[in-house]
């Protein structure tokens, strides 16, 4: 068996007209002075990683290349799992609206962050900071954004105290009957269940300081200029809307067959 392997391997080096030519080495290209300082400014700028700075580039470059870039310039955060491939089991809702994610987190100064985004589209619907968390306050701040955005069909919370806990007969959970919203709890200790919202928590973190510390200055950034991975380099708000007006537009073709 080993002989005919190390024929067959021989005779792979030569066709029917002699030996076969040697394929050149594929060119490595590597960035310019101009472009590393062009990646580099806006890193600085923005915080981006490298894959909205390559998609905002488009330069012949590589995401390793970029990483190399921030890395070398003393532009890397030191993430543990930066120069890891992770692959991740993606899900979400097909139609925007469908299911809210909704976490709090504290910052520096003690004061709680709550984040409230579309499952869908990761589209940012208000960032509110709250010296603490209570059931009233929540309450309150939902009923807000429903007024301007709608009513979504699920709410995907952890097991904090200000949404009920464990309870299914809290004073959460039947406000959510209230107003017709299947309420979702995440699994305990697997905060990935809400991976959404958690991972806006860390983009916030990351990216807050390059905007002034201004929350919704941070929003804005986020929904509508941030190209998103998640969302094939789209910015949230495109996707958001975008999928909102086809629904409309299916559900009007829908109702006039009726």
């Amino acid at each position: 068996m080993r002989t005919l392997k190390r024929w067959k391997k021989h005779l792979s080096n030569y066709s029917w007209t002699g030996p076969k030519r040697p394929v050149p080495p594929k060119q490595i290209l590597k960035a310019t002075p101009e472009q590393i300082h062009r990646i580099c400014r806006l890193r600085k700028k923005t915080g981006w990683g490298s894959l909205p700075l390559k998609y905002v580039f488009k330069f012949d470059l590589s995401e390793s290349t970029y990483k190399r870039i921030i890395r070398r310039k003393g532009l890397s955060r030191g993430s543990l799992i930066e120069n890891q491939r992770i692959h991740w089991i993606k899900w979400q809702r097909e139609h925007p609206d469908s299911l809210w994610q909704l976490d709090a987190y504290q910052d520096d100064d003690n004061n709680w962050i709550l984040p409230v985004i579309d499952d869908c589209s990761r589209y940012c619907f208000a960032i509110r900071k709250m010296e603490g968390q209570t059931t009233i306050e929540v309450i309150t701040f939902l009923e807000q954004l429903f007024k301007i955005h709608g009513i979504p069909r699920e709410l995907l919370t952890d097991n904090g105290a200000e949404f009920g806990g464990t309870s299914k007969n809290s004073e959460f959970d039947n406000w959510c009957k209230k107003w017709g919203i299947k309420h979702i709890r995440s699994r305990i200790h697997k905060p990935t269940t809400a991976g959404k919202v958690e991972r806006h928590h860390l983009t916030t973190q990351n990216e807050i300081s390059f905007c002034r510390n201004d929350l919704e200055l941070f929003r804005y950034r986020y929904n509508h200029i941030r190209p998103h991975q998640s969302l094939n380099m789209k910015t949230p708000a495109e996707v958001y809307f975008d999928l909102q007006v086809r629904l409309k537009e299916s559900t009007k073709k829908k109702a006039q067959k009726w």
